[in-house]
C-alpha cells in the first residue's frame, strides 16, 4: 500500500510539475490565455471586417470611375451639341466667330 502512495505520490509531483511548465508558456494564469485568444479573435474579426471594407471602397471607386468617363462622354457630346448650333449661327451672324473660336480652343 506504501507503494501506492509513493507512487500515487510522485504522480501528484508530476502532475503539478507539468501544470507549472504549461503555465510557465502560457502566462501567470489560464484567465491570461483566455484573454490572449479574445483578443487575438477580437483581432481576427477586426482584419476581416477592414477587408470587407476594402471590398466596398474598390467597388465604389470603380462605380465613380465608369461614372466619370459616362460624364466625360456626356460632356463631349453636349459640347459637340453647342459648336454645331453656333457654328449654323456664325453663317447667319459674323459676331459669333469670336465665340466660337474661344469654345472652339
Amino acid at each position: 500500500m506504501s507503494q501506492d502512495l509513493a507512487s500515487d505520490h510522485a504522480d501528484v509531483i508530476a502532475l503539478r510539475a507539468e501544470v507549472d511548465r504549461l503555465r510557465a508558456l502560457l502566462g501567470p494564469s489560464e484567465e491570461s490565455y483566455v484573454k490572449l485568444r479574445l483578443d487575438v479573435l477580437g483581432a481576427r474579426d477586426a482584419a476581416i471586417g477592414a477587408e470587407a471594407e476594402l471590398g466596398r471602397l474598390k467597388a465604389y471607386c470603380q462605380a465613380l470611375e465608369a461614372e466619370t468617363v459616362r460624364m466625360k462622354r456626356d460632356h463631349e457630346w453636349l459640347r459637340g451639341q453647342v459648336l454645331n448650333r453656333i457654328r449654323r449661327l456664325r453663317t447667319k451672324t459674323p459676331s459669333f466667330d469670336k465665340v466660337v473660336g474661344r469654345l472652339s480652343r
